[in-house]
């Protein structure tokens, strides 16, 4: 799926239950999905970044998306499974880069 596909359907769960004289356009509903997933990205980060079978795909080598995106809807089930779907979430932190969320750090400088 695009981008825009995931941002539409995270943004139309997070807006399901507000109240409002008309429905949110496509582009209201994209952009709850967006500051949302910035205002998560360090809880995203935190509950992430350290799981053992995330720590392994970093780094430049090919990455099994599909193991990957497995491990991501398994990870965040439990913390936004209630708020939004795993799966778009899943992928929309694909879409962003694993890498991108979890830098490797440098070598170690001992």
């Amino acid at each position: 799926m695009s981008q825009d596909d995931l941002e539409l359907i995270i943004g139309e769960a997070l807006l399901a239950d507000e109240f409002g004289a008309k429905d949110q356009s496509d582009g209201e509903r994209r952009a709850a999905a967006r500051r949302w997933f910035l205002a998560q990205l360090s809880s995203l980060r935190a509950l992430v970044c350290q799981h053992p079978a995330i720590v392994e795909h970093l780094g430049p080598e090919a990455k099994d998306r599909n193991a990957v995106l497995s491990v991501l809807i398994d990870i965040l089930g439990s913390r936004y499974g209630q708020t939004v779907p795993v799966a778009a979430l899943s992928a929309q932190l694909l879409h962003y880069g694993i890498d991108r969320l979890c830098p490797c750090p440098g070598p170690d400088p001992r």
